[in-house]
């Protein structure tokens, strides 16, 4: 007997899974019912549906692309094993005096850099960017013409069937206020330190609270929800980084387990999902294979920035991924237990010695992310490795 499994709007494959099972084989686990027949075997249902949606080595990758073209690191990350990409508006211009007639949000400029992406060999399966947002954030006029942007870029994600969006809720954007620390081997770290910015001035849009932020996400949520819904696409919040609750007169609301409990709640949609990132996630809790698990229970983390930090949410200095203050080996062994198929990705790794290729983006050293590709990797083989034992 055979069953259909179709949804590329979840994961970006564009053809129905079917299986068939022979009854004949004797059942390893307790099978499925349907009708008050049996219909599939659990555990076949189980691997051949993860192996069908991860990629071939079992564990989805899906880098971020910081180039606005083609470049030797992608070659790398291909030969590392990165089948996916999470990718950034496009943003290059015919030709700087001509008026540009398409925003990097539209139809053709996202179909470009899409077949751009592919073509090279990734899938693109995330879009880590958004139009701009901060008039519908603190509630202004104008968000109508903000809404509109990013109502075009969620319609033209599901029809280029690109699944997941990456957007945050922070006024202002991610902070680091030292960039230029000395981590182990004198490798350059991030860091940020909340007294660094405590006579800084409001930013350029002033002050906004709590109250004011949650109001806009919720109305937010509901003209966004059910065109992300229409157009197959699912919405992952990003945590503000750092998870602190004030920055700089502007109040921040994506700073705790309960936080993200809360915007699970505002709508029960499975568009309505979150970003995992765990440099954040650390932060806000002192036990991250226990939320991770928590959020995984729910079903809507539909992406995962693997990375690891030293500190607290005041003051904290990123780290290699193999001596930040998680335990990353925990937390990767929830992922597995919990079947969970969605990308992960590195994110904020120390720039290494003699590495220039991008020593302008602190963060997003090439050779850092090698040395953090591999280590999850590691991880992954003997999470599933240990979990295929019990």
């Amino acid at each position: 007997m055979s069953a259909e499994f179709t949804g590329h709007s979840y994961w970006g494959f564009e053809h129905p899974l079917v299986l068939v099972v022979d009854d004949r084989l004797p059942p390893i686990c307790p099978v499925v019912y349907a009708g008050g027949r049996r219909v599939l075997n659990l555990t076949v249902l189980i691997y051949v549906c993860g192996f069908y949606l991860m990629s071939s080595s079992g564990l989805r990758l899906a880098e971020i692309l910081l180039e606005g073209a083609p470049t030797p690191f992608w070659d790398v990350l291909m030969q590392l094993g990165v089948e996916e990409a999470t990718g950034i508006l496009p943003r290059f211009h015919h030709d700087w005096r001509q008026w540009r007639y398409d925003e990097p949000w539209d139809y053709a400029s996202l179909s470009n850099y899409k077949r751009m992406v592919e073509g090279y060999g990734f899938k693109l399966t995330v879009i880590e960017d958004n139009p701009p947002m901060e008039k519908i954030k603190y509630g202004l006029p104008g968000k109508e013409d903000q809404l509109d942007s990013v109502a075009r870029l969620v319609e033209n994600m599901g029809k280029l069937h690109i699944p997941v969006w990456v957007y945050n809720w922070m006024p202002t954007t991610w902070e680091r206020t030292r960039r230029a620390l000395r981590g182990r081997g004198g490798a350059i770290v991030g860091g940020f330190n909340a007294e660094d910015l405590k006579d800084a001035p409001p930013p350029r849009l002033g002050g906004v609270d709590a109250p004011t932020l949650w109001r806009s996400l919720k109305e937010f949520l509901e003209f966004i929800i059910p065109v992300a819904e229409s157009s197959g696409v699912r919405l992952a919040m990003h945590p503000d980084d750092p998870p602190v609750d004030e920055l700089q007169g502007t109040a921040r609301i994506m700073n705790s387990v309960e936080a993200f409990n809360r915007l699970l709640e505002l709508s029960p949609s499975e568009s309505n999902g979150i970003t995992l990132c765990q440099g954040n996630f650390t932060l806000m809790t002192n036990n991250l294979p226990a939320t991770v698990a928590h959020f995984l229970e729910k079903g809507r983390v539909y992406f995962v920035h693997f990375r690891d930090v030293r500190g607290d949410r005041h003051s904290f200095v990123e780290t290699f991924i193999d001596e930040g203050m998680s335990d990353l080996y925990a937390t990767m062994k929830e992922y597995v237990k919990h079947g969970y198929h969605g990308p992960f990705r590195v994110d904020h790794t120390p720039t290494l010695a003699g590495d220039t290729a991008q020593i302008s983006t602190p963060g997003y050293s090439a050779l850092g992310r090698i040395h953090a590709i591999g280590y999850i990797q590691g991880l992954y083989r003997a999470a599933l490795s240990e979990s295929h034992r019990h």
